[in-house]
């Protein structure tokens, strides 16, 4: 594919948008694709250092933000005055000791090889943590009555170390399985249940989505959770003293008990068909060592005011995360991980947006615009925004959340992850159709993509959220928009190529910001709040007050 410079051409500019958005009397504001690339320009920089939490180049980063958010007239909603909501954080890392991953078959023992045959992730809660049990087998580890799912049924997991599948079976509904296959979900399920640690297996489909290997990329990276202002931890940390994560080839011998067909195995509990559960003749000794510290970072926070005088009141948010993983020692020295498309050009993108929000009549409804940190360590930055709001907590009325959108095809086709449980789905599809485009379920679910990223921080308070993204249709029918995003998926995600040397699709970088942009003037003009649709498994589950 023929690789696009930096900058563009004015033919590229003007092919984001349909030619109704240049017709005579359209007074519609239109992005600017020329500050689109100089924020992404600026913000992929190796001066920047890859951005990451608590770093220099992160600061720096949030400084650029805060200084266009004062350019732009963004009333301040941080601390003392200023842009910046502050976050502290804790932060663990592993200890140079190895973590032990140890296997006992009655008198028979088997050490299984760190970052070769298992993982495991600093304890945030303990500098040592240590526990041996035997263990017990529970399919996906999902309890998901609403959808006739149990795998715990008939199974005492009290005291033992619990194993489970990696993901879950793809007959689930994208954002729900997404929720229900997540590790901290199941890590909870199975605690609430008696378990003591948890052990996830690789299987086919997990090794696509997020291969093992990369486990030796984030071993030296830190865990980290935000501390509210009383010191507490913020996050919910489920009481399990051990977890680990067991490459695919390594997984068959942990249930060789149970079967010696293990691909069989993982087909028949991804299908929905019955697979045998229970104890696996096993114990497992389990034992990591941390370091422990602290550290700071902030969110950059303004609000566009609404005018009207009951709505006002009501406050949209329009969110962006700006860390990514910094800079890391390799077989070659240090490298940076710009994080082009994950997230500068969803930062751009805000930015860009913010601008043209800004400049247009005042909204009916109130705008909170927010660049948020941590994202890449656990959407952190977003969850203490959620908790922490600087508003009135009952005013935040709905999320768009802009990550990582892979600009690489001149896109047709829109997916609203989210959109389904609320009225905003109805309102993304009005906007995606005013630019001839149309939405689409999500084409690849088991990236599980709803949960991970900061939208899922406001659903958890009860907070309708949705992100947007490229379908793989195209307009070009010469381009293969699966194939492409795959491509940057398996080549450049969270790798040091996600820089600005990509073949963007400059007319679709100019799209997508148009998208945002008319989706957010629509739901801050519109008579009705949104809200979630009747019933709404999401709406449901974070009710406030259940």
């Amino acid at each position: 594919m023929r690789r696009r410079g930096l900058l563009g051409s004015a033919a590229a500019w003007s092919a984001g948008l349909p030619a109704a958005a240049f017709a005579a009397g359209n007074t519609r504001p239109r992005v600017s694709l020329a500050a689109l690339q100089a924020h992404l320009r600026f913000l992929a920089s190796p001066l920047l250092e890859g951005r990451e939490t608590g770093s220099r180049g992160f600061d720096i980063a949030a400084a650029y933000v805060a200084s266009h958010f004062a350019r732009l007239g963004l009333r301040p909603l941080g601390d003392d005055g200023g842009f910046a909501q502050g976050v502290r954080l804790k932060t663990a890392r592993l200890a140079s000791t190895p973590p032990v991953l140890r296997l006992w078959r009655g008198a028979r023992s088997e050490s299984l090889a760190y970052l070769d045959e298992f993982s495991t992730r600093p304890d945030l809660q303990a500098t040592h943590s240590e526990v041996t049990a035997p263990l017990v087998f529970a399919g996906h580890g999902i309890q998901a009555p609403g959808f006739g799912l149990d795998d715990y049924a008939g199974l005492d997991v009290r005291g033992r170390i619990v194993v489970v599948l990696a993901g879950r079976p793809p007959h689930l509904p994208s954002e729900e399985g997404a929720h229900f296959s997540s590790r901290l979900t199941k890590m909870a399920v199975a605690a609430r249940l008696g378990a003591v640690g948890m052990i996830s297996l690789g299987t086919p489909r997990s090794e696509r989505v997020a291969p093992f290997h990369l486990a030796r990329q984030y071993a030296g990276t830190a865990a980290m959770d935000w501390q509210g202002p009383d010191g507490q931890a913020g996050s919910e940390m489920a009481a399990l003293r051990g977890w680990a994560a067991v490459s695919l080839q390594k997984a068959p011998d942990l249930l060789a008990a149970l079967t010696r067909d293990y691909p069989r195995l993982v087909a028949d509990a991804e299908a929905g068909r019955p697979v045998p559960r229970g104890p696996l003749g096993l114990t497992a000794e389990m034992t990591c060592d941390s370091v422990h510290g602290h550290t700071r970072s902030h969110n950059v926070v303004g609000l566009i005011p609404g005018q009207h005088p009951q709505r006002r009141d009501e406050c949209l948010l329009l969110t962006a995360h700006l860390d990514h993983l910094g800079r890391k020692t390799g077989p070659q020295g240090d490298v940076i991980y710009p994080g082009a498309m994950d997230n500068a050009l969803g930062l751009a993108t805000l930015l860009e947006v913010a601008s043209l929000l800004a400049q247009a009549p005042q909204p009916q409804r109130s705008i909170l615009v927010a660049a948020l940190t941590g994202e890449e360590q656990g959407q952190l930055g977003s969850a203490y925004l959620a908790a922490h709001p600087p508003v009135p907590a009952a005013q935040l009325t709905a999320a768009v959340n802009i990550d990582m959108p892979i600009l690489l095809h001149d896109f047709s086709e829109v997916v609203a992850l989210g959109g389904e449980h609320s009225t905003l789905g109805a309102a993304a599809a009005r906007a995606a159709a005013g630019l001839g485009l149309k939405t689409v379920p999500d084409p690849q679910p088991e990236q599980a993509r709803f949960t991970r990223s900061d939208q899922y921080s406001f659903v958890r308070r009860g907070i309708p959220a949705v992100i947007l993204g490229p379908g793989t249709g195209s307009f070009n029918a010469q381009e293969d928009g699966a194939a492409l995003m795959r491509d940057y998926r398996a080549q450049r995600y969270h790798q040091p190529g996600d820089d600005l040397s990509q073949p963007f699709h400059w007319g679709a970088v100019q799209r997508h910001a148009q998208l945002h942009a008319d989706l957010m003037q629509l739901l801050a003009d519109q008579a009705e709040r949104p809200q979630w649709l009747p019933g709404d498994f999401f709406g449901e589950l974070f009710r406030p007050g259940r």
